[in-house]
């Protein structure tokens, strides 16, 4: 077996292989495809860039040559959100060694699991159906980097793979924000711009929210099958200890800190790292570690993420590309062209499948409803489709597909934490896309149906 492992990681490109021949195609579609732009508002209400719809004009071309490409990439580590993300994984990274290091999370994990063997086909759907809530409420996609390390000792426990622990982390934080009946960063800002009652037409992003999970939570348990007694995690039988206990104790305080911050004040990831960092050093106190122990298990956790490091700095560049070369409106504007030409009854079905392709470009939630919607609501309105569906086929072509794309900054941190490539992960997410995209036409159609 272990044979077999070394030999498919040979036969996979790394990561770096798969981004830099991306970089080369991006740069070569520079030349390619005419440039063009968007003029671009600051809309007060929402605190958005966002588009003016209209506005599209075709610009001097403006190629990236191949051997401008190094620089980019340093420019990419060096500026825009890149360096923030890469620091912010390293600062989540060395605190989540120093917990895991003291066995907190395992020996909770091994009492968790003693507690429900008799039920342990319900703890996968309880962590997906858990997660899908911060994604439902506050569209805290970070909160998959956050809990991977939990969500893998946990799978390890229950004698899964890290693979089904990151699964049940991922896919549910992604499950609640592509349902998003309250996530402010896609619905809200989504129905700000298109003059909608904040989070109206709640009802039928719940039902979307018990299917997603559900289909989710099967998906899962299918590809994990019989959890195996030999895979588990060998961890003592016995109590928590008490220094465990305060472990345990101080990272749920952070994690309701983290939580409370991020919806009541509005932290972003600087705010989020320093509490990780603080905690991180508490945790190592707590367990009765030195300071050298502490020092040594910061680093040794911020080694481990040294390759993911890169492959955000590679998956920015990749964008810094598109934009520089004046091309990721022309696409925008290409997309958003073949829904006009579509049949009237498969426009709005055209709108989601169109924001499907858009969210491979662009994977924030808030800077892809920026882009589409102010386009989307003219759009809806002269083909005499509902404002309320349009913000529907946009939350769904922004969540369902997000997990997919090579510059998504949640994918690519949660790839870098587990150590799975992006091949790999293809492998296990695009049958549960089709899935997905089967769920969200059938929806469409619903809203469409209904006058939604």
């Amino acid at each position: 077996m272990e044979k077999r492992a070394v030999a498919d990681r040979q036969r996979t490109p790394h990561v770096f292989l798969i981004l830099g021949v991306l970089l080369l195609a991006a740069s070569a579609l520079t030349w390619l495809i005419p440039a063009g732009s968007y003029d671009r508002i600051l809309d007060e209400a929402t605190g958005q860039t966002v588009v003016v719809p209209g506005s599209f004009v075709r610009t001097a071309p403006t190629p990236v040559p191949p051997w401008k490409l190094p620089q980019l990439l340093f420019e990419a580590f060096s500026t825009g959100s890149a360096p923030k993300l890469i620091f912010f994984i390293f600062f989540l990274s060395g605190a989540f060694e120093i917990i895991l290091e003291s066995g907190a999370v395992s020996a909770l994990c091994t009492w968790a699991v003693g507690r429900l063997r008799h039920r342990q086909a319900w703890i996968v759907p309880a962590f997906v159906g858990g997660f899908s809530l911060l994604g439902f409420t506050m569209g805290l996609t970070t909160a998959s980097i956050m809990f991977l390390p939990l969500g893998m000792a946990a799978a390890l426990s229950l004698g899964y793979d890290t693979e089904t622990g990151m699964a049940m982390v991922m896919l549910g934080t992604n499950a609640g924000f592509a349902a998003g009946g309250y996530n402010p960063f896609s619905v809200g800002i989504a129905q700000t711009i298109a003059e909608l009652p904040l989070y109206s037409g709640v009802w039928l992003r719940w039902l979307l929210l018990a299917v997603l999970v559900a289909v989710t939570s099967g998906y899962i348990l299918q590809r994990a099958g019989k959890p195996e007694p030999s895979k588990a995690e060998e961890t003592p039988r016995s109590a928590v200890t008490p220094r465990q206990a305060l472990v345990l104790a101080l990272l749920l305080a952070a994690l309701v800190l983290v939580t409370c911050g991020v919806g009541a004040r509005g932290w972003g990831v600087p705010e989020i790292a320093a509490a990780f960092l603080v905690l991180g050093i508490l945790c190592g106190a707590a367990a009765g570690f030195g300071a050298n122990q502490i020092c040594q298990l910061l680093t040794a956790g911020c080694k481990k993420m040294t390759g993911g490091a890169l492959t955000i700095g590679l998956a920015a560049a990749l964008r810094l590309v598109l934009i520089q070369g004046g091309i990721l409106d022309s696409a925008v504007y290409g997309i958003l062209c073949l829904v006009e030409d579509l049949p009237a009854w498969s426009q709005l079905l055209g709108m989601f499948y169109a924001n499907s392709l858009l969210d491979l470009l662009i994977t924030s939630g808030s800077a892809h409803a920026a882009v589409a919607m102010p386009l989307m609501v003219p759009l809806a309105d002269a083909l005499s489709l509902s404002r309320q569906s349009a913000v529907l086929a946009f939350q769904l072509g922004d969540g369902l597909v997000n997990l997919t794309s090579p510059i998504s900054n949640t994918l690519v941190s949660c790839l870098a934490l587990s150590g799975m490539s992006y091949p790999k992960w293809l492998r296990y997410f695009l049958p549960l896309v089709g899935i997905y995209l089967a769920i969200g036409t059938g929806f469409i159609l619903l809203a469409g149906a209904m006058g939604y």
